[in-house]
């Protein structure tokens, strides 16, 4: 023990320290165990999973339900529609996203307010998938990649959070920048942008998120198999395979192995989609809880 003014500093651990620890531990393992349960099933067969619904290690490993999905389900061409999406998307939502919230920050920009309000609107309210529709129609992008990329383009509650976020940036710095005669364009690349890579790793990962889980519109707007997204192509999957095993139907398009079973291949669809996103998470990690925090305090 250490002896202080006024009392003791204990080096131990508290006993409220070992309730929290408890408590994280078991929360931590119901977050867990889950998904990896999922990667165990994954790598079952049908009789083994029919034993224990919940696998801690397979006992005769397959790779049938990977197979399958590589095989019947053109789950490269999803990842191929994905990642195009993306690449191409995630830039111009970014710039549209920074642009508005930077504009909203700015108290001396005219008419700032009514358009704080109509961008608030848009967060409670929308047209509705009818008109939707019949936009994408009228503009001709009927069966068409922009279709998906259009429809879902920027998120106005993330720009409310880069807003949200240059706003807790020191006003000072930005007065003494203007006082030195740099001009609005300076100071968005020079000083603001630089400042802001929390925010910006933060909405990056959000818009990389909706646009890999992306398959409404794509189901909406797109009839054309070789343009579905990769969460569209698991789904028609797995529905195929529910259908099939409910019907006891045993086809060229639907089970084309014995070995495999509508579970196995769920969870394998979920492994498949979440690995990739869980590869890129911990890079951005440090930004994320910073960005998410300061984005999210009201100005």
């Amino acid at each position: 023990m250490l002896r202080r003014k006024g009392g003791y500093k204990h080096n131990g651990l508290s006993p409220m320290d070992l309730v929290l620890g408890i408590v994280l531990s078991i929360l931590g393992l119901l977050v867990v165990l889950p998904f990896y349960n999922a990667i165990m099933i994954s790598f079952v067969t049908e009789a083994e999973y029919f034993k224990t619904p919940f696998v801690f290690y397979p006992h005769a490993p397959t790779l049938e339900a990977y197979r399958t999905l590589l095989e019947t389900g053109n789950i490269l061409v999803g990842y191929g529609n994905t990642l195009f999406h993306i690449a191409v998307a995630l830039p111009v939502s970014m710039f549209m996203t920074f642009s508005l919230g930077y504009v909203l920050s700015r108290p001396a920009f005219p008419g700032r307010k009514l358009l704080y309000i109509f961008v608030l609107i848009t967060m409670l309210f929308s047209g509705g998938m009818v008109p939707s529709f019949l936009l994408i129609r009228s503009l001709g992008l009927m069966n068409t990649r922009w279709s998906v990329i259009l429809s879902c383009l920027m998120s106005t509650y993330y720009a409310v959070l880069v807003t949200n976020f240059i706003r807790s940036l020191p006003v000072s710095l930005l007065e003494s920048a203007r006082l030195d005669g740099a001009s609005e364009t300076t100071i968005l690349l020079r000083i603001v942008l630089p400042l802001s890579k929390p925010i910006i790793a933060t909405i990056a990962l959000f818009y990389t998120v909706d646009k890999w889980n992306e398959w409404w519109n794509s189901m909406l707007y797109i009839n054309r198999t070789e343009m579905y997204p990769l969460q569209l192509i698991l789904q028609n999957i797995i529905n195929t395979y529910q259908s099939a095993e409910q019907r006891n139907i045993a086809s060229a398009d639907a089970l084309t192995h014995l070995k495999t079973f509508s579970m196995g291949i769920k969870m394998a669809a979920i492994v498949v989609t979440m690995l990739p996103i869980m590869c890129v998470f911990p890079f951005l990690q440090r930004f994320f809880v910073k960005g998410i925090m300061i984005g999210a305090v009201k100005g």
